[in-house]
C-alpha cells in the first residue's frame, strides 16, 4: 500500500524543524527518520539527532512543541505541456507538515546515529559503519544530543494533479521534464484512482 506521507518522509528525510532553534525564528535542519512501531504503514515518531549548539537552552531541559516540515517533489506544470492552451497553469508539489512534541534525550545519541547511518548507508554497495570512523565518532558524540518527537499531527498536502481529466493528466506525464515529479504524479495518480 502506498502511503503517501510516509513515502515522502524516507524520500526526503532532510527535515526544517521550528520551535527549538538557539537562533530565534529559524529552523533548524536535520534529517528524520520514521517510526513506525509495528504497523509499517503509520508514522508514529521521529527519531533524530543535532549539534547542541543549534538548540535553545530551555529546549534541552524540557518537552516542547515543534513543528516540523518535510519538502518534496515540486514544479511548475506549463500549458505548453499539453494540446489544450485554455488549461490554466499551476505548481504541483508534495509536502508534509508534522506538530509534534520533541525531547532531547542522550541516551538516544547512539541509536540515532545507528538508525540513520542504517537507512542512508543500506543501499550502498559498501555500506559505511560508524567503526570506520575510529575515535572521531566519540569526539562527534560529545558535540550532539539525540532526540525523539511523539505525538504527531501530521498534515500532508498534495497536489501531483489530481484534478485534471485523464488526458490532460497523461498529456502532462508524457511531456514534463522533471522525472522525479512525474513519478509521484503517476503514483498518488494510481492510488488515489483505487
Amino acid at each position: 500500500m502506498f502511503n503517501p506521507a510516509l513515502q515522502l518522509v524516507r524520500d526526503y528525510p532532510l527535515a526544517a524543524i521550528t520551535g527549538i532553534s538557539a537562533y530565534p525564528g529559524l529552523p533548524v535542519h536535520v534529517p528524520l527518520i520514521a517510526q513506525t512501531q509495528g504497523d509499517p504503514e503509520r508514522i508514529v515518531s521521529f527519531i533524530g539527532h543535532m549539534a547542541k549548539r543549534n538548540v535553545s537552552p530551555q529546549a534541552l531541559q524540557k518537552s516542547q512543541e515543534v513543528g516540523i516540515l518535510f519538502c518534496g517533489p515540486e514544479g511548475y506544470i506549463t500549458p505548453n505541456l499539453m494540446a489544450d492552451r485554455s488549461w490554466i497553469p499551476t505548481w504541483n508539489y508534495a509536502r508534509l507538515f508534522v506538530s509534534g512534541q520533541m525531547t532531547f534525550r542522550p541516551e538516544l545519541t547512539q541509536s540515532s546515529l545507528e538508525i540513520l547511518i542504517q537507512e542512508m548507508e543500506h543501499t550502498q554497495p559498501s555500506p559505511w559503519t560508524m567503526e570506520e570512523a575510529g575515535n572521531r565518532i566519540e569526539q562527534l558524540k560529545k558535540h550532539i544530543i539525540g532526540f525523539c518527537v511523539e505525538n504527531l499531527i501530521l498534515h500532508p498536502t498534495f497536489k501531483l494533479g489530481q484534478d485534471e481529466m485523464e488526458e490532460v493528466f497523461t498529456q502532462i506525464i508524457q511531456n514534463h521534464d522533471n522525472g522525479i515529479l512525474t513519478e509521484w504524479m503517476r503514483k498518488f495518480h494510481e492510488n488515489s484512482v483505487k
